[in-house]
């Protein structure tokens, strides 16, 4: 990873990854609201859309995801990403 990966949120918020554990702790920092419950990967309650890069997984994952879908609680970014949170 080359610099610090930019995360952007359903198309407008857009910050720096400060590394974080995880991106839902990322995304907590930035005072951005995101739905979770475990923490752990079990229920996908902080499921998001991947829209663009890539993200590296930092705890095993218990849950089926469709391509475009990551768990917040579970990955960090590799680079530069764009997300889409629930409504």
């Amino acid at each position: 990873m080359s610099g610090i990966p930019r995360i952007k949120v359903n198309h407008h918020h857009t910050f720096y990854y400060q590394y974080e554990f995880s991106l839902l702790d990322a995304l907590e920092v930035q005072e951005i609201p995101a739905q979770y419950n475990c923490r752990g990967g079990y229920c996908g309650i902080c499921k998001v859309r991947l829209i663009d890069g890539e993200v590296e997984d930092v705890q095993d994952i218990l849950v089926d995801l469709a391509d475009d879908e990551i768990l917040a609680c579970s990955c960090r970014p590799k680079g530069h990403i764009e997300i889409e949170l629930p409504d």
